[in-house]
């Protein structure tokens, strides 16, 4: 795939100078990592931040939050989605009974855990213990089904063709800093309505962009 090296540099350069800071990015461990994904589930970012400060400056690990999660709820009810405070608690007691309150690293093991599907899970990996994995929600599947010319549906995430083509693009090396970058990228750049395309250094590996300026 003669393009990737120049795509992967693209994104990791952007992550580099237009990266977004966000507060769970600093300082990251698996807690805070599972703790910030189980905030940001369709949520704003600018509203989960100050939840996940209030958070982390009370509790420090998996037992401390679920020995204290009356508080903890408390403070998650600003962000809404209640039903969220279900599978975080069923969640957060698998760990605790299961883990002894340690997240583990392997995927076959974190997706044991409920609330935790493959996006989460490769999350964890990446960002929390600085494991190669794979992340692939929407943002991801824009971005590359565009390039690629790949028809988006509801499945191609599952799609096993899709699902090879997002790890084949993971680098080695810099692979935390590709995987924010595709999706800061994704927000900003290529969006899901009107793409900022004139903005973009991918044009010329990019089908979506060429079929837009036919």
């Amino acid at each position: 795939m003669y393009s990737r090296n120049f795509i992967n540099s693209y994104i990791i350069d952007y992550f580099r100078q237009y990266g977004r800071q966000y507060v769970w990015r600093d300082n990251r461990s698996p807690f805070k990592v599972y703790l910030s994904e189980m905030l940001l589930q369709r949520t704003q970012a600018d509203q989960v931040e100050p939840a996940f400060i209030e958070l982390t400056e009370h509790y420090s690990n998996i037992i401390e939050i679920t020995t204290n999660f009356e508080e903890v709820c408390k403070i998650m009810y600003s962000l809404g989605r209640f039903c969220r405070l279900n599978y975080f608690k069923q969640g957060l007691d698998t760990l605790v009974k299961n883990f002894n309150g340690e997240i583990p690293y392997h995927t076959e093991m974190l997706l044991l855990i409920p609330g935790i599907g493959p996006y989460i899970a490769a999350a964890i990996r990446i960002f929390g213990f600085g494991l190669k994995d794979t992340i692939i929600d929407t943002n991801v599947v824009r971005v590359l089904g565009r390039i690629y010319g790949i028809e988006i549906t509801p499945e191609t995430r599952r799609n096993k063709a899709f699902i090879n083509l997002a790890k084949h693009h993971v680098p080695d090396n810099n692979f935390v800093e590709y995987s924010y970058g595709i999706l800061d990228f994704a927000s900003a750049i290529c969006r899901s309505r009107i793409p900022e395309c004139r903005s973009c250094g991918l044009g010329k590996y990019c089908n979506y962009y060429k079929n837009k300026l036919k």
